[in-house]
């Protein structure tokens, strides 16, 4: 296990040496892309956890910060670094938090190799409480049950008059 352990920190020292190879062969097309959203639908006053996913990563040598309202956030969790295809990586970043309608959020990406930094930007759209939805919902199912009773009882009523009202008619003349 001990042997393991010296050739995987052997192989991390190697990385950005990796950097140095010919473009086309070690290095993916473009910069790290960021992108943040949300772990659960988004619902005001509630805790939920903001996830800032990190693409077309090469070497996975990377700093991640979160800010709010521009000034910088502590405790939030590790990045977590997986390879994707050949010598891509994907790097998640978790901030738990409780949203409320006046956030912004940004997570700031450095690239440790070439010093690029990506900004991901999230400010809360379309929520809406989940109170208001399902009452919402259960109201326009009432709605809708209400109408096809009526619907169908205005049917039998039509339909039936005028069979009622033509055998009165034809038994008396």
């Amino acid at each position: 296990m001990g042997h393991e352990q010296n050739q995987g920190a052997a192989l991390l020292q190697m990385l950005p040496l990796l950097w140095l190879l010919p473009h086309s062969w070690a290095v993916p097309e473009g910069f790290p892309i960021a992108e943040v959203f949300t772990l659960k639908p988004l619902e005001f006053g509630k805790p939920n956890t903001l996830v800032c996913f990190v693409s077309n990563l090469f070497p996975p040598m990377l700093t991640v910060n979160w800010q709010h309202h521009s000034v910088p956030v502590e405790g939030f969790g590790p990045t977590f670094v997986s390879a994707v295809d050949g010598l891509s990586f994907q790097a998640f970043s978790y901030l738990n938090f409780t949203p409320e309608p006046s956030d912004i959020f940004s997570c700031i990406v450095t690239h440790e190799i070439d010093r690029y930094t990506a900004i991901a930007y999230w400010v809360p759209r379309n929520a809406l409480p989940s109170d208001l939805l399902e009452n919402v919902l259960c109201g326009v199912a009432f709605g809708l049950g209400v109408l096809g009773i009526i619907v169908g009882i205005v049917l039998i009523i039509y339909f039936r008059k005028p069979c009622s009202g033509g055998m009165s008619s034809g038994g008396g003349g």
